[in-house]
């Protein structure tokens, strides 16, 4: 939830609202290694989570 200024309730900041061109150039760049090659979307996606959770970061 938001107060009157735009900014959540806890602390954090929506960076894509803030940066929409940033992260538009960032998805498209982010959708062509993810989406195409040989190893499937499905299988890369669970690496990446697996990655997060070893290294303690939330996505």
């Amino acid at each position: 939830m938001a107060t009157g200024d735009r900014s959540p309730v806890d602390g954090s900041l929506d960076l894509a609202e803030l940066i929409p061109d940033l992260f538009e150039r960032y998805f498209a760049f982010f959708r062509l290694g993810h989406q195409d090659g040989v190893v499937p979307s499905r299988i890369k996606e669970l690496a990446r989570l697996k990655i997060a959770a070893l290294n303690d970061c939330d996505t």
